[in-house]
């Protein structure tokens, strides 16, 4: 019998790794799915934990699938670009992105609290290049163990992390990798301040500890942050929903047919991915 690895160290935010997992590995045993994790599906039958709290969150499952599968795009798109770029993927939980997209020349780090690194250091094999560091990515010191090269362009990644710091805490991020690693490349997810205030409502998260904390409405926000601060893409992932109507509950089903405008109006802001670049400079406003 496998031996399961135990996850009752993982709670509060730490414990929402768990959702984006349970969402690749369902997607997974799909007869066509949107994105295939075989690595995600092995992953969630070596952990001792209780999935089932999540069966009924057909909405998150597959927003989480179709952001994963922007993410992926987008990520390869740069490594297409930049071959042996740098990746840090912050609030790494247990991606399996680097599996799913290394092209043999990337070096990638994952960055995860304590408890979620010793777990991954359980399940996943460490290279020298695929590295992963044990702190909270509030703590900058991360920072130091990323070994920078001008000749490697960077790129930082978080997934399904914005949400859960503080408006303010996003800023200092943003403001501490402009100084460390400028010129840069950003991407990650954000939600739109509607949908940061109801955690509760969430179908999968309120049946967690977590709690939304940031969310904005226009991603143009995020260039007054900074001067060096430009917004080069961003991407309404959650407008696929209604590419794929078998998903979707009855009533959201025939509303698409009926007036597809009004579930598209209300899927699209949800989520958005962004990219930003992130330039040098000398001050910071």
């Amino acid at each position: 019998m496998l031996r399961q690895e135990s996850t009752s160290d993982l709670m509060g935010v730490a414990e929402t790794l768990m959702i984006t997992l349970y969402a690749r590995a369902v997607e997974t045993q799909c007869p066509d799915p949107i994105l295939s994790d075989r690595h995600a599906l092995a992953l969630t039958q070596q952990l001792d934990y209780d999935f089932s709290k999540y069966e009924k969150g057909w909405a998150s499952q597959l927003g989480c699938i179709l952001r994963a599968k922007t993410l992926d795009r987008m990520v390869q798109n740069f490594l297409e670009t930049h071959p042996s770029a740098i990746v840090v993927n912050l609030g790494a939980g247990l991606c399996t992105r680097f599996l799913r997209l290394d092209n043999g020349e990337v070096r990638w780090y994952e960055v995860d609290f304590p408890e979620v690194i010793a777990l991954r250091h359980k399940l996943f094999n460490v290279s020298k290049r695929h590295q992963f560091i044990a702190q909270s990515i509030l703590d900058f010191s991360w920072m130091d163990a990323i070994e920078c090269s001008p000749y490697h362009p960077i790129l930082i990644l978080y997934e399904g992390v914005s949400m859960y710091l503080s408006e303010l805490e996003n800023r200092l991020l943003l403001y501490e990798l402009e100084q460390r690693f400028a010129p840069l490349t950003v991407m990650f997810d954000v939600l739109s301040r509607r949908a940061a205030r109801r955690t509760q409502a969430h179908d999968t998260v309120s049946k967690t500890n977590a709690e939304f904390k940031w969310g904005i409405n226009q991603s143009g926000e995020l260039e007054t942050w900074s001067p060096n601060i430009i917004l080069k893409r961003e991407e309404f992932y959650l407008e696929q929903y209604l590419n794929y109507p078998d998903r979707l509950p009855t009533s959201w089903r025939l509303a698409a047919q009926i007036v597809p405008f009004i579930p598209l109006t209300l899927f699209k802001n949800i989520g958005r991915v962004v990219q930003l670049q992130i330039n040098q400079s000398s001050t910071y406003e």
